[in-house]
């Protein structure tokens, strides 16, 4: 289905963007609302998708309740905080030896390997220093 570039999903795209992703559908719609106050939340999910279906974003889903978006970009990883709940993206040497492995694995028993996803859960800096225990409140938008 060809979907046209609405002003609509350029302003989400666009906050995505600026905020350098790892934001749930909420917290792109507080965003995008500052700069386009007539954007209803209903039409964030709705955008949400299409991006996904076309590629501009990438829905991550670490099994938190809640899906976070980003912009597609070069494979990398995540490290997620399970205190503070803070979502990096890094590159590890461990990616190419992965990429090596998916292009001499192209069939494998007719499953075809099209992309990987590998998530490190474990305790940022942060919060280590701060002895701060597992919070169970909501993830507040990152600054910017």
């Amino acid at each position: 289905m060809n979907h046209r570039n609405t002003k609509q999903r350029r302003a989400i795209l666009d906050t995505v963007e600026r905020h350098g992703g790892h934001l749930t559908a909420d917290e792109i719609y507080r965003l995008a609302r500052r700069r386009h106050p007539h954007l209803s939340l209903g039409t964030v999910y709705r955008n949400l998708r299409v991006l996904a279906a076309q590629g501009a974003v990438r829905e991550l889903d670490f099994g938190m309740a809640v899906s976070y978006f980003e912009t597609t970009k070069e494979p990398h990883y995540h490290l997620i905080c399970r205190v503070c709940q803070r979502i990096v993206d890094v590159k590890l040497p461990l990616e190419d030896g992965l990429m090596k492995l998916v292009k001499r694995t192209p069939d494998a028993g007719g499953f075809q390997i099209e992309e990987h996803r590998l998530e490190f859960i474990g305790v940022c800096a942060t919060c280590r220093d701060s002895g701060r225990p597992a919070s169970t409140k909501k993830r507040a938008p990152k600054a910017r």
